[in-house]
């Protein structure tokens, strides 16, 4: 190191990799160099940026206590960074309190910088009483104080509010404006305002800049307009991996994911986002295998997944219960060393659960360290559907011991678990208490459970009562459970009406008829037997054969 200027050109461009600014600030500290105001500011300002911003607060402190240097008004924009950035509330008031004290508080910049870090701590009050404030504002006070009302959900309405009141103080907006205002309205599906925004931009002739055509391409795809997201990329000058990603995601959306993958296999190079956005757009449009076959092909071509990657391929794998596949993707976990974070634990939970291998589910459940009520969930469902049900209420009675609060999909494995294992006392028990307790409101699901668990066990009469309580469109499951019960125990006087019920649901069905001519051969109507044989050879209709498969 040959003097202070160097420093502060290493500082500024070592801001991403934070064991190089480390290796800096020792070798600086050695040499004798961190002397001056300057200095200190360059090295806090680069810890803000970096992805340790603590390392900036720390600094900052380590400076007041053993420096007898003061701070000055570039000191403390960095530093409200990185309290924006690690949203330190705290430490951001503290700062605050010590600018107004050396008064500095009036300097336009620190102003700014204190908007921006109340607004992304959601402090919106605070930030709008800062502007209010002002004396004088620039541009970048105008961009601080519509971010901090698009940061904060329930008003980003006031920024378009508040944009019209800049035209008309005769603010001149920027590039950085225009972004701001089209993510607000991405966020409030303001689409005709959104487009004015855009006639504004060209305008002004804001065209080829990158920033901007990627916030554009995010308005039209969220607003399902891909004919004006299609016309923008084409024009677009340089591209980048998020103009891709938006491109790619807005037709996965639709539901066109041939159209999401010729424009996928058309880019020459692909990063790791890129290929979690196709490989989850084959999973969220049900089709799996193609998830997995990607993902082979991203394998193959040496890209190194992630954390992302391997929640949609576990995902892909549970759909197909394809157990050989979800076992190899663990085994590259290992090999590359994925974090086990909870949503990739319960993707491998649900992943052995869905394919059967409920011992590797359980396994996988102990060794992870933190577990939400999805984890919980997946291996009660997996216990549930795999006829475990005094199993599956250990774990829910083990999950609200830990204090964590169920859910509705909770509930319905709970009454699973009941009807498949014959627990006719526990599942009312639990039914009572979502609703009594949880304050749930029963959806057909759980409804569907709580039939099923009393047409199982033979309480034909609760069960037909319960139906009633269904609206007409969604009885129809219901009533062939309750029919099927009423095969099993030969109650022919209630499937006589149930099977009434039937035909007036779903005249069509021949579902309905199979299970139907089984009920009247049960009750000896052979007269009612032949007459739905000929309603399904009238209708053509034939009985589908099942088809089941087990991974070995």
């Amino acid at each position: 190191m040959s003097g202070p200027s160097n420093v502060l050109l290493w500082f500024k461009h070592s801001t991403h990799n934070i064991k190089q600014l480390n290796q800096i600030l020792a070798q600086t500290i050695t040499a004798g160099l961190i002397r001056t105001i300057p200095t200190w500011n360059c090295i806090i300002r680069a810890y803000a940026k970096s992805p340790a911003p603590i390392q900036a607060i720390l600094m900052y402190n380590h400076f007041m206590q053993c420096s007898s240097l003061l701070p000055d008004n570039h000191t403390f924009p960095a530093l409200l960074k990185a309290c924006g950035r690690l949203l330190s509330l705290p430490k951001g008031k503290e700062i605050h309190g010590y600018v107004v004290k050396v008064g500095l508080d009036s300097d336009v910049y620190i102003q700014n910088s204190l908007i921006h870090m109340y607004g992304v701590t959601i402090q919106i009050h605070d930030s709008r009483r800062l502007f209010d404030g002002m004396s004088q504002r620039d541009i970048v006070t105008w961009n601080s104080i519509l971010a901090a009302y698009v940061a904060n959900p329930s008003w980003q309405g006031e920024a378009l509010v508040l944009y019209r009141e800049m035209v008309f103080e005769g603010v001149e907006a920027d590039e950085i404006t225009m972004v701001i205002l089209l993510s607000a309205c991405t966020h409030l599906g303001a689409l005709g305002y959104g487009r004015m925004v855009h006639v504004c931009m060209l305008k002004k002739g804001f065209v080829c800049v990158l920033n901007l055509d990627n916030a554009l391409l995010g308005f039209y795809a969220k607003s399902e307009d891909m004919d004006a997201v299609f016309r923008l990329f084409g024009k677009m000058g340089p591209r980048d991996v998020v103009s891709y990603t938006i491109v790619i995601n807005g037709y996965v959306e639709l539901g066109l994911v041939d159209v999401a993958r010729e424009i996928f296999d058309r880019i020459p190079s692909k990063d790791i986002v890129l290929w979690n956005s196709m490989i989850s757009g084959y999973v969220k449009v049900k089709r799996p295998q193609e998830a997995l076959e990607l993902f082979h092909k991203m394998e193959m071509e040496m890209i190194k997944p992630d954390e992302m990657t391997v929640v949609s391929v576990l995902s892909a794998c549970s759909n197909l219960s394809n157990l050989q596949f979800g076992r190899w993707v663990h085994q590259i976990m290992h090999r590359i060393d994925i974090r086990m974070d909870v949503f990739v634990g319960t993707a491998l939970v649900d992943m052995y659960a869905k394919c059967g291998s409920l011992e590797d589910a359980v396994r996988t459940f102990y060794k992870m360290k933190y577990k939400d009520v999805f984890t919980w969930t997946a291996v009660i469902v997996g216990l549930a559907n795999s006829g475990h049900g005094k199993e599956a209420l250990s774990f829910f009675s083990q999950m609200q011991t830990e204090g964590i609060e169920p859910t509705e999909v909770t509930f319905v494995a709970v009454l699973t678990a009941c009807s498949h294992s014959g627990l006719v006392d526990e599942g009312c028990y639990w039914f009572d208490r979502m609703v009594g307790v949880y304050k749930i409101r029963p959806k057909i699901e759980h409804l569907g459970c709580i039939i099923d668990l009393l047409s199982r066990a033979g309480l034909l009469c609760q069960a037909e009562g319960l139906i009633r309580t269904i609206p007409d469109e969604d009885r129809m499951i219901s009533y062939k459970t309750l029919l099927s019960a009423c095969i099993k125990y030969a109650d022919i006087g209630i499937g006589e009406k149930v099977a009434k019920k039937l035909i007036e649901l779903d005249p069509q069905s021949h579902g309905v008829y199979v299970l139907l001519s089984n009920f009247y051969s049960l009750a000896g109507q052979w007269e009612d037997v032949m007459e739905m044989r000929r309603i399904m050879k009238e209708l053509d209709l034939n009985k589908e054969a099942g088809i089941s498969f087990v991974e070995v």
